[in-house]
């Protein structure tokens, strides 16, 4: 008895569940089941369109809501179509190379030479060699003292020319319709060129679940007696109490509305940053403007270097002055004085380090950074913009950001760097990493770290790193090693959004702008 009653309010329960479910069918899906239920069978997409009335893109979706609801289901059809090659029509009349050979040496001409000039073949030796392998396949020649002679099978035709008998008077043939001598046939002749045309086919039919077919059969006829909206005409005749109301979706989609948001660029700062934070890097910031001490003569780049021009450093109309109430300072430009002297070679000048630039690069910031704190271990971080004097270009910008970090301790190795930059990129996804010997003024040794672009197929570079050298370190007073690395932000940007420009990353294209998720961090 208890069992019974179990049962019972399961089928209540399962018989309710149907109801709710059909009281809040979309009009697309009415449509839907009022065909699906006249067929009472399997149906083709193609024709449930004709039928329904609806374009394809509503019958999908409409589909989809169905059998979410399991009132209907779907049977995914796959096959092939077969059907001759426009060429083998229309070069060679349907007739295979073999049956070619097999027509010549029964006119007469059994040599090789011959049946190579002959017409048919026009010379193309390669033509007439894959027509004697063929033949010979079908035991329908042997080759004697350079003559051909014909074998009697050769009068019967081969398996490919009964497929291809059928191809010509039926257009074309479904891949399921095969018996087992054509589908050898069909295997066969698909390895050869330009004979058979194979096209795949998906084909979807649908039908309503036979269990649903008398609720589905009943809800229609009465529905009539439904209604989606209340109107005020309802209220005041009071015609609302006849017809009962469907359900409203409260989680259907809504419209998509153009609301703000972050520039992805930016938003992808804020994820590198919380990598980074996540690492155990604590962030730093530092000024846009810096004296060229900091910029460079602190970093032991000598002063007749290159990146000190024009062509390749803002200049301000400022100067640095030393404080002085600074002793420290005045003690530091001492020291690195000495070590470009001592280094370089040549009389340093204190006024070619005091004009303003707008920096070229992070890393003054970490120096100062270093200087004011003299931490035996620390790990942090700066991400920041930086301003090169060079032509734009899809790889270059005049103002762009970088990221760059340091870890300074009394045990840390090269291996420690690469250690720390493989982990880096891992957490934002890449995997293939490779690290390069290079150059680099302030830092002994040196690496290029290289990562794989999958959308390129080739290796590309990205951040270069190196521990500092004793010549940067040592007038700032650390004597720790300093591991470094750094580069250009939006080259790591480029990556992350499969760019090949970097200029798009600021072109405000608001159809890229839009169309870039939102970071989840």
């Amino acid at each position: 008895m208890y069992k019974d009653e179990i049962k019972d309010s399961k089928s209540a329960s399962a018989a309710s569940n149907t109801e709710d479910t059909i009281t809040s069918l979309h009009p697309i899906e009415k449509k839907i089941l009022l065909v699906l239920n006249s067929i009472g069978n399997w149906i083709k997409e193609i024709d449930l369109v004709n039928e329904s009335g609806l374009t394809i893109d509503q019958l999908r979706r409409g589909i989809e809501w169905l059998r979410y609801k399991n009132l209907i289901e779907i049977s995914d059809i796959y096959d092939s179509k077969i059907s001759l090659h426009s060429k083998m029509i229309e070069i060679h009349n349907c007739i295979l190379p073999e049956r070619k050979l097999i027509n010549i040496v029964s006119e007469g001409k059994a040599k090789l030479s011959d049946i190579i000039k002959s017409e048919p073949f026009h010379n193309n030796e390669k033509e007439v060699f894959g027509a004697i392998r063929y033949s010979k396949n079908n035991k329908w020649i042997q080759i004697e003292e350079n003559r051909v002679r014909v074998l009697p099978d050769a009068n019967e035709p081969s398996r490919e020319e009964n497929l291809i008998i059928k191809l010509k008077s039926a257009k074309f043939v479904l891949a399921s319709s095969l018996g087992p001598d054509d589908k050898i046939a069909c295997e066969a002749l698909a390895k050869r060129h330009e004979i058979l045309t194979i096209e795949k086919i998906h084909e979807r039919n649908y039908r309503v679940l036979k269990e649903q077919l008398p609720r589905i059969d009943k809800f229609l006829k009465s529905s009539n007696n439904f209604a989606r909206r209340l109107t005020k005409d309802m209220l005041v005749s009071q015609d609302w109490k006849k017809f009962h109301f469907e359900q409203i979706d409260v989680e259907a989609p809504l419209p998509l509305v153009n609301y703000g948001k972050k520039n992805p660029l930016i938003d992808f700062i804020d994820e590198v940053k919380e990598i980074l934070i996540s690492m155990g890097f604590s962030e730093i910031e530092g000024y846009l403007t810096q004296p060229s001490f900091w910029n460079f003569d602190a970093l032991f780049i000598p002063q007749d270097h290159s990146a000190r021009e024009m062509q390749d450093t803002f200049y301000l109309n400022s100067t640095w002055g030393l404080s002085s109430s600074l002793i420290k300072e005045k003690q530091l430009v001492k020291a690195i004085s000495s070590v470009h002297e001592s280094s370089w070679h040549y009389n340093w000048d204190i006024k070619e380090s005091q004009s303003y630039v707008l920096r070229t690069h992070t890393t003054p910031v970490t120096l100062q950074y270093l200087w004011e704190n003299s931490s035996e271990k620390d790990k942090v971080f700066l991400i920041g913009r930086v301003f090169r004097n060079e032509k734009a270009s899809f790889k270059h910008l005049v103002e762009f950001h970088q990221v760059e970090g340091i870890y300074t301790n009394s045990k840390a190795t090269l291996r420690h760097l690469i250690g720390i930059q493989s982990e880096f990129y891992s957490k934002l996804g890449i995997k293939k990493i490779k690290f390069w010997p290079t150059f680099f003024p302030y830092t002994e040794p040196s690496l290029q770290s290289m990562v794989f672009n999958e959308k390129l197929n080739k290796w590309i570079e990205l951040f270069g790193m190196g521990i500092f050298r004793t010549e940067v370190t040592k007038p700032l007073g650390i004597k720790n090693p300093v591991l470094a690395w750094g580069g250009g932000f939006e080259r790591l940007a480029m990556l992350r959004f499969n760019l090949n420009d970097i200029r798009e990353l600021y072109t405000n294209n608001l159809t890229w702008l839009k169309s870039v998720p939102q970071c989840p961090l």
